[in-house]
């Protein structure tokens, strides 16, 4: 990593209209605006952006995002710089929709408010991407004054929804049962991180409690034959970032060539590709396509279904979905791919 393709398929996969629906916008920090802030911290290159780096564990890669990251997300002028960058490199990549999402816990640290970064960030949206943004939160953030921010952002107008991320192993408290429930009849879309850390035993419990139809990651549901057929059976696609999971040294996921995305598209659950973190993988979506391509043996045809998935999934106008899922179905048929 990062992959590299031949000017073909380089072209190919940049004709095709995309989305990234797993975007963390803290973990996209762009390694400029770090530089600017600290020249002498920031003058080299990350270690791991290193093709055969892979973290040692979750505590590792958190508090790496503080040493290099924490300290630059402190307003919402900083979230909006930083978004302008991010979101000219997806549209440069032919991405049209992004979901992102922002560390909510992150507003107690600041003099902001939560609807003023939404709008900050919305704001650096260019024209022609359609932008979805959510709060993120961890598993033992509803105390204290966090507990009080989790449920005024469920009464922000300018969010979209709520994602639960961070470390999977800490117990599901039973607060995010009726936060997440709450969030829905609010009119807010829901997500959840799971079968990443953990097992195919944990998707299926956040399905159970949680009710959400998009799992973040969820790659480990491969583990369980019957969580595959829960998946299909209750229509829940996961939104997998492949790179970032090798990288992350995934439970049975020693190298790309291994990654479960082959055998749960094959199985036919839903899946989308993404890029996580691209900070801290030194990855981009592209990429993220040629692996499927290079490593298993993903066909253009299998690329531009990858590419229709996230269409499929987001949350757009049902004429807008129409015209993108058209597009693609174009380049299917001027490529002869039975699409």
């Amino acid at each position: 990593m990062p992959y590299r393709a031949d000017p073909d398929l380089a072209d190919f996969v940049q004709r095709l209209p995309k989305t990234e629906t797993h975007l963390h916008l803290e973990g996209a920090c762009p390694f400029e605006l770090l530089q600017q802030l600290d020249p002498v911290k920031y003058a080299a290159p990350p270690p791991f952006w290193e093709d055969g780096y892979r973290y040692r564990s979750f505590n590792q890669f958190m508090d790496l995002y503080v040493e290099y990251c924490a300290a630059f997300f402190t307003s919402a002028d900083r979230y909006h710089e930083a978004a302008k960058i991010i979101f000219a490199r997806c549209v440069e990549q032919g991405c049209r929709y992004v979901e992102t999402s922002f560390h909510l816990p992150t507003l107690l640290f600041m003099k902001d408010t939560g609807p003023e970064v939404i709008r900050a960030v919305r704001a650096a949206a260019p024209r022609g991407l359609e932008l979805r943004i959510f709060a993120g939160m961890c598993h033992n953030d509803y105390r204290d004054a966090g507990r009080d921010l989790i449920e005024e952002c469920l009464r922000w107008p300018e969010l979209d929804g709520i994602d639960l991320h961070g470390w999977e192993d800490l117990p599901l408290e039973s607060w995010t049962d009726d936060v997440w429930a709450r969030a829905r009849a609010l009119g807010k879309f829901t997500k959840v991180h799971a079968g990443e850390f953990m097992g195919a035993d944990f998707v299926d419990l956040v399905l159970d409690r949680l009710k959400v139809t998009r799992i973040e990651h969820g790659v480990r549901s491969a583990e369980s034959p019957a969580t595959v057929a829960r998946l299909l059976r209750q229509n829940v696609a996961l939104d997998i970032c492949p790179i970032s999971n090798v990288k992350l040294a995934v439970r049975g996921i020693p190298s790309m060539k291994t990654h479960p995305i082959r055998r749960l598209f094959d199985a036919g659950v839903t899946v989308t590709i993404n890029s996580d973190d691209p900070f801290f993988f030194g990855n981009s979506l592209s990429e993220e396509y040629y692996a499927l391509h290079q490593e298993l043996g993903f066909s253009r045809t299998e690329l531009v279904r990858v590419a229709a998935n996230g269409f499929r999934v987001a949350l757009l106008p049902e004429h807008v979905r129409r015209a993108h899922l058209d597009e693609l179905a174009g380049i299917a048929a001027s490529e002869a791919l039975s699409f």
